[in-house]
């Protein structure tokens, strides 16, 4: 049997030539890491909006202030709207519950699709489907999870959980793998 050799490809010539940065580029290309999604499930919807009020707060005096640095009001404005931000991010901490997922790596994602295929009852009602509505969120939920959901604890969340907390869970864990990251500039 023939020894096999491996070479690491190196960029062409002209391109280093033209880029005397490429190996500190291709390093970062290399250090990327996956998208990432986070989400806050609340005990209670009042709570969700009294945090959401507290951080809009936060942003808008912070704004403020930087648009006026000589003001000193709007400074402490903005500093007392932070710290009230830093009391409600520990409170919320103490009645929410944050998930976080991330994208799958490779083809695994068009994968876990392939193994979840539509029916054909849901494919006939809905031609453009191209997942099973019933097996794949949950399957998708225990594989982006960060957190080791497992598929088990997935299906029972899908199956027991209201309408809109379903969504958000499966939102949550859909979100990373479709996320584009990229900017296609002008030229």
């Amino acid at each position: 049997m023939p020894k096999t050799t491996v070479t690491t490809p190196q960029p062409p010539a002209a391109v280093v030539a033209a880029d005397a940065h490429w190996s500190a580029t291709l390093q970062r290309l290399h250090n990327r890491q996956p998208a990432q999604s986070t989400l806050r499930l609340w005990e209670d919807s009042a709570l969700k909006e009294a945090f959401n009020e507290v951080e809009r707060r936060a942003a808008r005096t912070a704004l403020l202030a930087e648009a006026h640095p000589d003001d000193d009001a709007k400074r402490a404005a903005a500093d007392a709207a932070a710290a009230d931000l830093a009391d409600a991010v520990q409170a919320a901490d103490r009645v929410s519950v944050t998930l976080r997922f991330r994208a799958l790596p490779g083809p695994a994602f068009e994968d876990l699709v392939e193994e979840h295929p539509p029916t054909p009852a849901q494919a006939e009602k809905d031609p453009g489907i191209e997942w099973n509505p019933k097996t794949f969120p949950a399957a998708l939920i225990a594989a982006a999870s960060v957190d080791g959901i497992t598929p088990e604890q997935a299906a029972e969340f899908m199956a027991t959980w209201g309408t809109a907390d379903r969504a958000d869970l499966f939102r949550g864990a859909l979100g990373p793998q479709t996320e584009r990251r990229g900017d296609l500039g002008k030229g």
